[in-house]
């Protein structure tokens, strides 16, 4: 296994941080539907009118993709989010 460029490796990140979240739209998408077509099946069987589409969920945009992978590399490198509770030492 040979050595990554830090550019192989901030590639690399974008790469994972699409394919998340990639897979988190799309998993949103199929809830909405799944739970559309049942609203629809529902309001069939009681005659009544069909409900109009929700909507899906906004696909992942370009700065989604570069924020993800700065917490990814965050995490790689070990700096502190903000968004995590900060551990303090008890003082002697």
């Amino acid at each position: 296994m040979s050595n990554m460029t830090p550019f192989e490796i901030r590639l690399d990140l974008l790469k994972m941080a699409q394919g998340m979240l990639e897979q988190d739209y799309y998993g949103k998408r199929e809830q909405v539907a799944n739970e559309y077509a049942t609203k629809c099946e529902v309001a069939k069987i009681h005659g009544s009118e069909i409900p109009a589409h929700p909507g899906f969920p906004p696909y992942p945009s370009e700065a989604d993709i570069i924020a993800k992978a700065q917490i990814l590399n965050g995490f790689v490198s070990q700096i502190p989010n903000n968004t995590q509770e900060k551990t303090s030492k008890k003082s002697t």
